[in-house]
């Protein structure tokens, strides 16, 4: 048995929209490997296209080890006998400009920048980029957002929250 750290996922962050109705499914499957599960998102109705984004402990996660997990998530599709849809699945890397998901992430990536889409707007902006200062109870705090001012930003109002890449910000591996 694998033993791993417990990942505090923020469901609407990790598994949006239609993937949500999965995340059990697949949070099971991956929990039982070395890796751990950054995204899912999930698109289609005669085949459904599942888009798994995944890394391991180390945040790393390289082509032979999309094809390791790959495998293991269609051997375990196969094997279920509630998963009866067609489907098409992608295993990936978060990449450099990855999606922030878990509670974790938000301190992990302090201090690089990031965009942000929000459900309801702020200030009249449903985007902001931003410095991120972290998780503070259900907000995270931004500094310098869009040049300007610090935000603070209720997590429930995020809809996406994406790491922007830089030379600068790539000392955090």
């Amino acid at each position: 048995m694998i033993v791993k750290e417990k990942i505090n996922h923020i469901e609407h962050l990790v598994a949006p929209d239609k993937a949500a109705d999965f995340f059990s499914f697949f949070k099971n499957i991956i929990d039982r490997t070395k890796y751990q599960l950054v995204r899912l998102k999930i698109s289609g109705k005669e085949e459904l296209n599942i888009q798994i984004m995944a890394e391991d402990k180390n945040r790393s996660m390289v082509i032979e080890d999309c094809k390791i997990l790959s495998n293991i998530i269609v051997d375990e599709i196969e094997l279920a006998e509630d998963f009866n849809h067609e489907y098409v699945l992608e295993v990936s890397s978060p990449g450099i400009d990855r999606p922030l998901t878990c509670e974790e992430d938000f301190n992990f990536w302090v201090d690089n920048k990031v965009f942000i889409k929000l459900k309801k707007p702020i200030e009249k902006s449903k985007k902001i980029t931003g410095i991120l200062k972290g998780i503070f109870n259900k907000s995270i705090k931004l500094e310098n957002v869009d040049s300007k001012n610090d935000l603070e930003i209720e997590i429930s109002n995020i809809k996406d929250i994406n790491i922007i890449w830089s030379p600068e910000s790539s000392n955090q591996n």
